[in-house]
Order: C-alpha cells, then sequence, then structure tokens
C-alpha cells in the first residue's frame, strides 16, 4: 500500500515549527542509525529554542556508561532507560529555570537500520516524555516500529520524518491519540515503514482505547499485523513470534466455523511432539487469526494470543510469520475455511490466480490442518458459489478433508495437497 497522509505541512515545516515554539523545550537521545531525527531540528534553524541536549551513544561500551548494561540495545526496556535517564537530567539540569513557562519533552530512539549485509532485522523503538502543559506530571509515548526500506539511507530518512512527525503532533498540534497514528505518516507511505505496537500512559491520554487504537493501526495499513498476548495486549511480534512454532487458527465471522477447543489443543499437541528437542524452538503456542478488512465488529478472541490483519486470505500471514520464525508453522481451520480456500475470486489480485496464493500459503514447513464438519451443514454449504463444484463420497455423519472432491481440475491440485502432507485430514476426534 503506497497511501500517503499529508497534512498539509513538510517535514522541514513541521521542525521549524516546533523549533519557533518558545513553550517547548528538550533533549534527544538516539541510538543506532544516527541522529537522524535531532538533525531536522539542528538544520532548519533556530533550534537554540527548543533543544537542551542532543547525544548519539553509538558506541556500546558508552551506551552502558549512560544507560547501564543487561538489556538488549533495541529493546523497549533499552528505550524506557534512556528516557528515565534523559528525564531526569533535562528536569535537574533546566526544570527550576524554564519550568514555570516552559513543556518539557525528552525524546529517545534506539534503532537497528539495515546492517551492510542486509542481513538483520530492521527496526526500532521510538519514545518521547513530555508535559502536555508546564508543570504537569510526564506522559508517554513508546512505539515499535519495522523498518521496509531497502537501504540504510532510507530507513534513517524515514526515522528522522516519523519522529519530527510526532514531535509536532504532541507539541503543536495537540493531536488526539487517536488521530496520532495519521499525523505520524504525514509524508510517509505505509510501505515505508510499520507501527506494530503503541504504548501510551499519562494523563495526556488518558481515556484512549488501545485496542481500537491497534486495530486501527491495521485496518489502515500502518501495520502489516498486529500480534497480541493472551491478555489483548499488543506486543512486537519481533519478540512474540521469534522462534516460536505457531498453530494459527483463523476466527470466523459466524462462530458456527470455529473450531472446537479440543481440535486446537489436538494441533498444539501434534506440533510439540514435533518439535520436542529442537533446540531453535522457544515455544509452541496457538495464535487467532483476526481480519480487520472492515469497520466490522471484530469476533470474540476468547483465550490465547491472536495476530489482527488487514487480509482473509490466509498466504499473508505464513509470510508474516516468517519474518520472526522458521518453526513449523499449522494452520488449523475446519472444512467451511478449506473450501473458501480454493474459491479463484479470492486471489482476482494476484498475477498467477489461485495458484500464486497456494503457492504463498504453502511455504516452508507450513501445513494446513482440516479438521471434520457435520455432513449435512457441508451439503449446505455446497449450494452455495464458494461451493459450486465440490462433491462429498461416503454418508458418514461427520465428512474429513480427504472425503471432499472438488471438480476438475482443481481436483488435481486439492489431490496432490493431501498425498504430500500439505493438506493433512484431521479425524473426527
Amino acid at each position: 500500500m503506497n497511501d500517503t497522509a499529508t497534512t498539509g505541512a513538510d517535514t522541514h515545516q513541521k521542525a521549524l515549527e516546533v523549533n519557533l515554539d518558545a513553550t517547548s523545550f528538550g533533549s534527544f537521545a538516539e541510538i543506532g542509525a544516527g541522529q537522524e531525527v535531532a538533525r531536522w531540528f539542528l538544520r532548519v534553524g533556530a533550534a537554540s529554542g527548543t533543544v537542551a541536549k542532543t547525544v548519539s551513544a553509538y558506541d556500546k561500551e558508552v551506551s552502558d556508561d549512560l544507560y547501564g548494561s543487561g538489556t538488549r540495545y533495541v529493546s523497549r526496556q533499552r528505550l524506557e532507560t534512556m528516557l528515565d535517564c534523559e528525564w531526569k537530567s533535562l528536569v535537574k539540569q533546566v526544570g527550576d529555570a524554564r519550568g514555570k513557562d516552559t513543556r518539557l519533552f525528552a525524546f529517545a530512539d534506539t534503532i537497528a537500520a539495515r546492517n551492510f549485509a542486509g542481513t538483520n532485522d530492521c527496526h526500532g523503538w521510538i519514545g518521547v516524555r513530555f508535559q502536555d502543559h508546564p508543570r504537569a506530571e510526564a506522559s508517554d509515548i513508546l512505539l515499535h516500529v519495522n523498518l521496509r526500506d531497502n537501504t540504510n539511507l532510507l530507513q534513517q530518512e524515514a526515522v528522522g520524518i516519523l519522529g519530527v512527525n510526532l514531535l509536532h503532533a504532541l507539541l503543536n498540534e495537540r493531536a488526539a491519540p487517536d488521530d496520532l497514528p495519521a499525523r505520524m505518516f504525514d509524508d510517509l507511505a505505509n510501505d515505508r515503514l510499520e507501527i506494530d505496537q503503541i504504548v501510551m500512559r499519562g494523563s495526556a491520554f488518558a481515556g484512549c482505547q488501545m485496542d481500537e487504537l491497534h486495530t486501527a493501526l491495521v485496518r489502515d495499513g500502518r501495520a502489516q499485523a498486529v500480534t497480541l498476548d493472551s491478555d489483548g495486549l499488543a506486543f512486537a511480534a519481533n519478540e512474540f513470534l521469534y522462534k516460536k512454532s505457531l498453530a494459527i487458527v483463523p476466527l470466523a465471522r459466524d462462530p458456527r466455523d470455529d473450531l472446537s477447543p479440543e481440535a486446537i489443543a489436538a494441533c498444539l499437541e501434534t506440533l510439540r511432539r514435533e518439535v520436542a528437542g529442537n533446540p531453535e524452538v522457544k515455544d509452541v503456542i496457538d495464535v487467532r487469526l483476526m481480519a480487520v478488512d472492515s469497520d466490522a465488529p471484530l469476533p470474540a478472541m476468547g483465550k490465547g494470543a491472536a495476530m489482527m490483519m488487514r487480509h482473509r486470505q490466509l498466504y499473508p500471514a505464513t509470510a508474516f510469520a516468517r519474518r520472526y520464525t522458521q518453526a513449523p508453522l499449522r494452520f488449523a481451520i475446519p472444512l467451511p475455511a478449506l473450501i473458501r480456500i480454493f474459491d479463484d475470486v479470492r486471489y482476482q489480485h494476484l498475477e498467477g490466480r489461485l495458484l500464486e496464493g497456494i503457492a504463498r500459503l504453502f511455504g516452508s514447513n507450513v501445513r494446513v490442518l482440516a479438521y471434520p464438519c457435520p455432513r449435512e451443514k457441508l451439503l449446505h454449504l455446497l449450494k452455495t458459489d464458494p461451493g459450486r463444484g465440490w462433491d462429498v463420497d461416503g454418508s458418514r455423519q461427520w465428512t474429513t478433508a480427504d472425503q471432499l472432491r472438488p471438480a476438475p481440475p482443481l481436483r488435481h491440485l486439492y489431490e496432490y495437497l493431501l498425498a504430500s502432507g500439505f493438506l493433512v485430514a484431521m479425524p473426527r476426534n
């Protein structure tokens, strides 16, 4: 998606407006890709009205001396330590002199931009601690970003624009929390970076519904996906999914199409046996896959983790998970969902149509576990558009995937997937 939001002010103008605003003053601390945010405020002029200090703790020993050791350099923990340290220093140094009439802020980021070989996970944490009025208790906003440009220089540029947008939105626009994502993407196409976790705390964000904010990130294309832990809290996917084996369970709009807890438990147990003793697999978890491709209410997540995506097709989930884990991936679905997978209408946007969609879905070590369905329910589905051309063998009360028969030529592909083990016909428990 290449949509670019804009408010009419470019990055240069925004940085200058922040500098010319005598009511805000703060410091910048940046680790990793250079002083890409501070550079904007230093080069547009009038920086003395805004910038108390800039620091780039690029060297690891210097960073540890400033902020302590024991945390990863690109992590939420390191970002929060940076904000704590820089905020305390700022208040101590200028709080008495400026605090009466000035809103203080501390900006920090820790970034892993593209390395020379192009082999690293390009991401980072960005945060601001700020006062929404002089002498106020500080509020915090923390962002986890994934950098999607293919060069280090472009990634630096994107971080710089994002940082300026964020500070301008907080300090000058006084943007409402729900409006912040759109403001942060001014002059940035959605495919340049993703924001997949936002943390807001303090009086400036009172009443903000974080679940709605994260849902909007996905729906508006500002994150390919947002992962949620079992408590429903957003969690950066590069940490949440890292080296984990996943049983992905798509959530249906119609709860009658949902898998039973017993079926999900069976899938998890199968995976655990498969990866037992594999040191490259940290854990086995089930993840509910939720489509947020419209403003319609989301289905109830229930227990367990979740992954929100914009797409109803399953193949984007394979590509997304493979960014963070190479462990076995299993989609657990009932037969009605299986039939919809083979509906060619879902792949009109792909050059290779159905064949390309199926190839993307069944990536390395990916299987679809198809669970049985009551025969009468299945026969009713076969009268609808997605089911036309499909037949059912046998007369048992429950139908399994190997009893389904699509019409040729699709039948040949379907039988190949069954025979090769990409598609697994699960038995009736």
